[in-house]
Formats: structure tokens, sequence, C-alpha cells
């Protein structure tokens, strides 16, 4: 078994294609199917279905290609490790993160590594709603490092939470009177919203507990198609405060009078407090968030050892 064909496995995986992976390769569609053949010979078992749909991963092979992410996740750790012995580190963090973390939070810290480590590289796994399950699948298959989650802690990885983010509230200009908005400022107001996910719900929740009946449920795609139908008198919008870029003009953006918070946790992978680009990262973001619950690079606890019989 050879790294070469683990990773032709995984850019298979990765892309459903045979030619695909050859191009992200940077090899010839011939070498990528020998590379799998020789790796199904050599475990005498079938990873992959090829037809009309493609390429797609037998049951064994879903298993088998989680094993050799990590194998080479290891591969990775090793080459940082010597680098990092040498004064620099080198390779591909990979982060699992939503719109807000990407724009606010991310950009900061990798500045900081950079300057130190100009040849670490940064792969940000963006997803467009923030799901848990969705946001935690990188990291479960091994294609991510670390994942930023809103919201909620991952019982499955060790997880820390970051910060607190509140929610505001883009209110028309025409309807501002006060510094900040009462529940019952809300009543009776059109409320324009994200399709779908965590953030939309929480703010129904909070409606709910509140008794607050929006005459009018407005959901969109983008979040500055949000804003900007605020500016124009459309409705007013709830909004995590780390993910407001920029308030139109026209809109006037004021705090909840009766606060609501979303809470964000960083997830590490299994075996990642091992590889040095993860543990500079937390160091890092723990500098730009002090009073985070992430430790101390001093104090993170040593990984635990086998059992000795």
């Amino acid at each position: 078994m050879k790294l070469s064909q683990l990773r032709a496995l995984i850019a298979i995986a990765d892309s459903g294609s045979f030619s695909e992976a050859a191009l992200e390769l940077g090899m010839s569609q011939s070498s990528i199917s020998e590379a799998l053949s020789a790796l199904e010979t050599h475990l005498q078992s079938s990873l992959v279905e090829r037809g009309r749909f493609g390429a797609r991963l037998t049951p064994l092979g879903e298993q088998v290609v989680i094993h050799a992410r990590s194998a080479l996740a290891a591969i990775d750790s090793i080459e940082q490790e010597v680098s990092f012995s040498r004064g620099s580190i080198q390779g591909i963090l990979k982060i699992s993160t939503f719109r807000s973390i990407a724009s606010q939070l991310i950009p900061p810290v990798m500045a900081q590594l950079k300057q130190q480590h100009p040849k670490l590289q940064l792969e940000l796994l963006e997803c467009i709603i923030c799901e848990k399950e969705d946001l935690l699948r990188p990291i479960y298959d091994g294609t991510a490092d670390l994942a930023f989650l809103p919201h909620c802690e991952s019982s499955e990885f060790m997880s820390w939470e970051i910060m607190e983010d509140p929610y505001m509230v883009l209110v028309p200009d025409a309807l501002v009177q006060g510094d900040r908005i009462h529940p019952a400022d809300l009543l009776n107001q059109p409320l324009i919203v994200s399709k779908g996910g965590d953030c939309t719900n929480r703010i129904m929740q909070y409606l709910s507990d509140h008794q607050i009946a929006p005459t009018e449920v407005i959901k969109v795609h983008d979040d500055f198609t949000m804003y900007n139908m605020v500016a124009q008198n459309l409705g007013m919008c709830l909004s995590p405060r780390l993910a407001i870029d920029y308030v139109p003009r026209g809109a006037t953006m004021l705090p909840l009078a009766s606060p609501l918070h979303r809470y964000i946790n960083l997830a590490v992978r299994q075996g990642g407090l091992r590889t040095p680009a993860v543990r500079h990262f937390i160091r890092e973001l723990k500098n730009l968030l002090p009073d985070s619950k992430l430790p101390h690079l001093d104090l993170v606890p040593e990984l635990p050892r086998e059992t000795q019989f």
C-alpha cells in the first residue's frame, strides 16, 4: 500500500470522477486508475464502483477513505513537526466554518500566523447554512482540522466555547424611537429572516417566548439582501452582531432590551492537537479572544496514552 494510492482514492472520493481526480493530482487518468486498481488488489476488495454516474465509493470504500485521510493527516503532522523544528510551519490548515467567522475572526488570526510562518496555507470549508452536522462532517471524514460551531458544543470531539455573540436588530430609520429594541417594538412588524438554518429557528423561538407575532415573515437567501430590505423600510431583521458586516444607509443597528445570544464553539479533530498548525492557530485565537475558554498553549493537557498492562 502506497501513499500515492491513498491520495488517488481520496481524490476520486472527493471529485466523483477519475478524470477530475487526475487533474487535481496532476496525473494521467490511466495512472489514477492503475493506482486504485493496485490498492484494491492489495486489499482484495472493491472500493469504488464505476458506471455512467461516474465513480462512487462502495460501503467499504467509504470506511477505507476515512482511514486514508487520517493516514495522510498523520504524514502531514510529521512533516509539520520536522518543519517546525527548523523554525517554520508548512502545510495546509483546513477549517470548517461559516460566513461570519470566515470574514470576521479567521482573517486576523491567519494574518498573525502568516507573519510567523509564511509557508502555512489555509483552506476554508464554508457552509452556507450553519448546521452542526454540516460543519462537523469534515471533522468526521478527516477533511478538516478544526470546525467552528454556532450555539452548540461537540460531544464527539474536544471543543471549547470561544465567544458570546449578541443578536442585534436592524431597524428602518423611520421607525427608530430609542437606543434599544424592546420585544413589544417587534409586534406587528414584518420580519426579514434567512431561509432555513439554526439562526432562524432561534429567532422564531425568541419571538414565540415573548409572544410576538410578525405580520409577515419574509425569507431570503442572502444576508446583504436582508439588510438592504430593512433600509427600504420593508421590515426589521434580527442578526448576530458578528454577521452584520455593514449597516446600509436608511437602517440603524440597535441592541435588544431582552438579550438573545448565540455561543460560538471551536472543535478540533481527534489527534489534531498534535499538529503544530492547529496548536498555533488556537494560541493566536486565544490572543484575539483572551476571555474565551480556549486553553493557553502551555496548558493544553497531554494527550492520553494507551493503558499499559
